[in-house]
């Protein structure tokens, strides 16, 4: 095990866009990428692994069996299994997103050892809201969130808010225009993209006005497949993978098993270990594929990992 500090309450592994998939080139690739992570996991003893969506390419069933046998191969590697759902989990080939839902529910169920009923959720872990946001249906690369969810969202984030705890939010697109969109969405920049290409779409704002309200708010992502970077990019682009708003601290995590663009590092295998001190939270980028610390960027102050103080 390895904490920068003692005294730890929660330590989470988190990952974002493994993209299983059988049609693959190497199928077996993105396979071993995440049996890397879960290994890790389990080696830092951690409360609960979260992938932050598009676990899968397409949510067919074919694809949802090759993780669970990830997951198979790796047991235990955490208190918690978390999966978000991201875009490519509601597609399919033949473009029916409620069959692609149901096989989401059915692998949740087999490799989370809980039963789910919609795309979104939380968790208390260790007495620490961790909320999930998710599509209610298929709308490209968007996320579609009806009043319902934003209902349940907002009673969500006040029962957290009322805890005293750090909040602990993901949903696999970011907020609109944030670490760099719309002009980051893809290796090609275009300068006429709309505003929310990229993002979580329509309700973006409406989100964001939610998290501002509370305290030691933390909101993850993945979807954009951007490299990690930290404070010189943020410096000189203007975006980064930890950014801060109103308060808030928003992280978006690059692709775990597909190619990342736009990031000071662009290679496979990156994600985040969290930790939860009385006082602090760390986020620690790390390789999971050689299992080092990331050490050579410099995520803030200077240091290479991201660490805020609870207030």
């Amino acid at each position: 095990m390895s904490y920068l500090h003692d005294d730890i309450k929660l330590c989470a592994t988190i990952v974002s866009d493994t993209h299983i998939d059988v049609k693959h080139p190497v199928k077996i690739l993105p396979m071993y990428i995440l049996m890397s992570a879960l290994k890790g996991a389990k080696k830092s003893r951690s409360d609960a692994f979260i992938t932050v969506g598009d676990t899968t390419s397409a949510g067919t069933a074919v694809n949802w069996e090759l993780v669970r046998t990830c997951f198979r191969k790796v047991p235990d590697a955490a208190g918690k299994i978390i999966l978000t759902v991201g875009n490519h989990d509601g597609w399919n080939d033949e473009d029916d997103y409620p069959k692609a839902q149901a096989e989401y529910f059915s692998a949740y169920r087999d490799i989370c050892k809980r039963e789910i009923s919609t795309s979104y959720f939380s968790e208390v872990i260790n007495g620490c809201y961790f909320i999930f946001i998710g599509t209610d249906s298929d709308s490209g690369c968007q996320a579609a969130i009806g009043d319902t969810q934003m209902q349940w969202f907002r009673a969500e984030m006040e029962k957290a808010g009322q805890t005293g705890k750090p909040v602990f939010v993901f949903c696999h697109q970011s907020l609109n225009g944030r670490h760099g969109l719309p002009r980051t969405w893809d290796r090609n920049e275009k300068p006429d993209r709309p505003f929310d290409e990229g993002g979580v779409g329509e309700r973006s704002e409406e989100i964001a006005e939610i998290l501002k309200k509370y305290k030691n708010v933390f909101y993850f992502s993945g979807h954009s497949h951007m490299g990690l970077s930290g404070e010189d990019m943020l410096k000189t682009e203007g975006y980064s993978t930890f950014e801060t708003e109103d308060g808030v601290t928003l992280i978006n995590l690059p692709s775990l098993s597909c190619g990342n663009h736009h990031g000071e590092l662009q290679g496979l295998g990156i994600g985040l270990q969290l930790e939860i001190y009385d006082t602090k939270v760390v986020l620690r980028p790390k390789n999971y594929i050689s299992g080092k610390w990331i050490k050579k960027l410099s995520i803030k102050d200077g240091k290479p990992y991201y660490e805020a103080e609870l207030i």
